[in-house]
């Protein structure tokens, strides 16, 4: 299956996505804040980004925003998990073909078909 980069700074987010995802046949790297999502995002390479949108060091926004402007990461697709509301995350969150944003709490099946949909474009 695929490389799944899961950005998050909440521990029990990051389990719960790396148990789910895993047990779909993914491969599962982890970043605990923005500055580490930029740089695992530019080595590893991976075929989707699952990002909170508010981390520490950098906001998944920026972090999105940093790998955009690399030619090698430009177009990776995204989704980004928030608690905001969504007149807040419309300020925030990147808007693209590759870009979709789902709300907390988490809707595991809304997840799991947005990841294949982003994966089989």
């Amino acid at each position: 299956m695929a490389l799944i980069l899961v950005a998050d700074d909440t521990p029990e987010m990051v389990e719960v996505l790396t148990d789910i995802l895993e047990s779909r046949g993914h491969q599962v790297a982890v970043a605990k804040d923005g500055v580490e999502m930029i740089e695992k995002g530019k080595t590893l390479m991976p075929k989707l980004i699952i990002s909170d949108l508010m981390m520490p060091g950098a906001y998944g926004s920026s972090a999105y925003k940093a790998l955009q402007e690399d030619p090698h990461t430009k177009g990776i697709p995204t989704i980004f998990l928030t608690a905001v509301t969504p007149a807040q995350a419309s300020k925030v969150v990147p808007q693209g073909p590759n870009v979709r944003l789902i709300h907390k709490p988490l809707d595991m099946m809304q997840l799991l078909n947005t990841l294949n949909e982003l994966l089989a474009a």
